[in-house]
C-alpha cells in the first residue's frame, strides 16, 4: 500500500514510524521514573510546565514552517531532539548524575520535538490530494500504532536494567532518522510574504485566523478533551500502576507494574494493526456522525475505567473496548480534520491544532496531582466526564455545521 503513494509520503510516513518509535520507547518511561524520584504533586507541576513550554514551542514551530524552508526546520530540530535524547543517557551513564541534568534533557525533548512537528505535518498534507487524503491518514495511523507498539515493548522491558543503553539507542535512531529523511525527501514550500514589525507581531498575525475560526477552535478544544482519557494512561495510570499493582507470573515473565503498561500498550496497538481496515470496512456504510459519536464514547469509557483498574482481568477488557472506539473514529477524524484547513495556512492551522496534543497532556498531567488527593475512582470520573465534553464539541464541530462537509472516495 505504500508503495502506491509518492516518495515524498513514503519518506514522511517512514520517517513517522521511527520518531513515534523513539517517543514510546522513551518518554512515557522517563516519566515513570522521575516519578520514583519525586512526589505525584511534584511530577504533576514538571508535566505540566513541559507542556506549556512545549506548546510555546509548537507556536514558533509553526510560524518557522510558514516563514522557512520546512525541510531546514526538520533537519535542525530533528537532530536536536537526538542531543536532547542523548543528555538523558549521559545522566544514566552517570557523567552527570544530578538530577537536573535529566529534568533539563526532559524539557528539552519536548520543546525540540515540538518545534519540528509542524513542519512534519505540514509537509504530509502538502504532499497530499484529497481523494488520497483519506487513505494517506488511516495509514499513518495504523503505522503510528505499530510504532507505539514496538516502543512500548522495548522500553517496558528495557527500563529496569539497561536505562543508558535504551536511551543511546534511542538517540542514535533519531539522527539516523533524520539523515533518512533530508536524502530522501524532495520539497520546498512556499514562504508567507506577509511580515509584521516584530517576531511577536508576526506570530499574532500567524495565529490569528486559526483563532477566530470558531468551528476549528472548538474542534481542537474537543479533541484535547477526549485524547486526556488517553494521554492518562501514560501518566497517571501507568504511574499508578507503576507502584499499586501487585506483580504476577505470566507464561514464566514476572508482570510488575511498568510492564502491565507495556502489555496494555502492545495490545492496543496489536490490534490497530490487525483490525484498522477490517474496521473501516464494516462502518464505512454507516452514518459517519454515528460511528465517530459512539466510537468516541466507547474509547472514552474503556480509558477512564483503566485509571482506577488493578486487576489484569479488568485491564485488558478495558483496553480492548477503548480500542475499538478508537479504530471506529481516529480514521475518519485524521481525514476530516485537515478537510478544514486553508491551504495557505497549513502549518500554522496544524500548530494551532497543537493545542489539542498540549492540552489533553496538561490534563492527563493534572490528573496526576489530583491524584495525590483524590482516589483512583475519582480520578475516572474526571477522565470519563472531560471525555464526554470532548466528544460534544467535535460532533458540534464537525457536524452539526451548515457548511459543506468535503466528502472523500
Amino acid at each position: 500500500m505504500l508503495s502506491s503513494f509518492s516518495k515524498n509520503i513514503q519518506s514522511t510516513l517512514i520517517t513517522s514510524f521511527f520518531s513515534s518509535l523513539v517517543y514510546a520507547c522513551t518518554i512515557p518511561y522517563l516519566i515513570i521514573y522521575l516519578a520514583g524520584i519525586f512526589s505525584k504533586e511534584t511530577i504533576g507541576l514538571l508535566v505540566m510546565i513541559n507542556v506549556v513550554t512545549s506548546f510555546l514551542a509548537g507556536i514558533i514551530g509553526g510560524y518557522l514552517a510558514d516563514n522557512f524552508q520546512r525541510k531546514k526546520i526538520l533537519l535542525i530540530f530533528q537532530n536536536l531532539y537526538g542531543v536532547s535524547l542523548l543528555l538523558v543517557a549521559v545522566n544514566f551513564a552517570g557523567i552527570l548524575p544530578q538530577n537536573f541534568w535529566i529534568i533539563f534533557g526532559y524539557l528539552i525533548c519536548g520543546i525540540t520535538y515540538n518545534l519540528y512537528y509542524s513542519a512534519f505535518d505540514a509537509v504530509l498534507l502538502d504532499s497530499t490530494v484529497p481523494n488520497e487524503r483519506k487513505k494517506v491518514y488511516q495509514l499513518q495511523y495504523w503505522t503510528f500504532n505499530l510504532s507505539m507498539a514496538l516502543g512500548a515493548s522495548i522500553g517496558g522491558f528495557l527500563f529496569k536494567h539497561y536505562l543508558f543503553y535504551l536511551f543511546l539507542g534511542a538517540a542514535l535512531l533519531q539522527f539516523i532518522v533524520s539523515a533518512f529523511l533530508q536524502k530522501n525527501l524532495n520539497y520546498k514550500n512556499n514562504i508567507s510574504q506577509t511580515k509584521g514589525k516584530t517576531l511577536m507581531h508576526d506570530l499574532f498575525n500567524n495565529y490569528y485566523i486559526a483563532a477566530k475560526d470558531k468551528r476549528w477552535v472548538m474542534l481542537i478544544l474537543g479533541i484535547a478533551l477526549y485524547s486526556a482519557a488517553e494521554f492518562s494512561l501514560q501518566n497517571y495510570t501507568g504511574i499508578r500502576l507503576s507502584k499499586e499493582f501487585k506483580p504476577i507470573t505470566l507464561l514464566s515473565v514476572s508482570i510488575d507494574g511498568v510492564r502491565m503498561l507495556s502489555i496494555l500498550q502492545v495490545i492496543n496497538t496489536i490490534m490497530v494493526v490487525c483490525f484498522t481496515f477490517l474496521v473501516s470496512r464494516l462502518t464505512e456504510k454507516k452514518k459517519e456522525r454515528t460511528v465517530v459519536l459512539i466510537g468516541l464514547l466507547i474509547y472514552v469509557t474503556g480509558y477512564g475505567l483503566m485509571a482506577s483498574a488493578n486487576s489484569i482481568y479488568l485491564l485488558i477488557p478495558l483496553t480492548i473496548l477503548a480500542t475499538f472506539g478508537e479504530l471506529a473514529s481516529a480514521p475518519i477524524l485524521s481525514a476530516r480534520q485537515v478537510s478544514l484547513i486553508p491551504e495557505d495556512k497549513q502549518a500554522s492551522y496544524l500548530s494551532f491544532a497543537s493545542l489539542s496534543f498540549q492540552g489533553s497532556q496538561l490534563l492527563a498531567a493534572l490528573g496526576i496531582t489530583l491524584g495525590g488527593y483524590l482516589a483512583a475512582g475519582l480520578i475516572s470520573g474526571y477522565i470519563i466526564i472531560l471525555g464526554i465534553a470532548g466528544v460534544y464539541f467535535v460532533i458540534s464541530s464537525l457536524y452539526d455545521n451548515k457548511k459543506e462537509v468535503i466528502k472523500y472516495d
